[in-house]
């Protein structure tokens, strides 16, 4: 699949959106503004930190960019 205007090797994402940990992907960096002290965690979206960290891999792989 290719967009124009970007490079890179994208993928239909969408089967990645009902993944348990996708949320938690997507939703903590923006709750992470360093001006609370407790870190967020993937618990708090009813995730699992494993599931998580197995998405994150997924997501952020160079060889294959999810689009949505």
């Amino acid at each position: 699949m290719l967009i124009k205007g970007y490079d890179g090797p994208l993928v239909a994402g969408e089967s990645l959106l009902a993944r348990p940990g996708f949320w938690s992907n997507h939703l903590m960096p923006l709750c992470s503004d360093g001006a609370g002290a407790e870190r967020p965690a993937p618990e708090w979206f009813g995730d699992d930190g494993a599931d998580t960290d197995a998405l994150s891999e997924t997501l952020f792989d160079p060889e294959r960019w999810p689009v949505f």
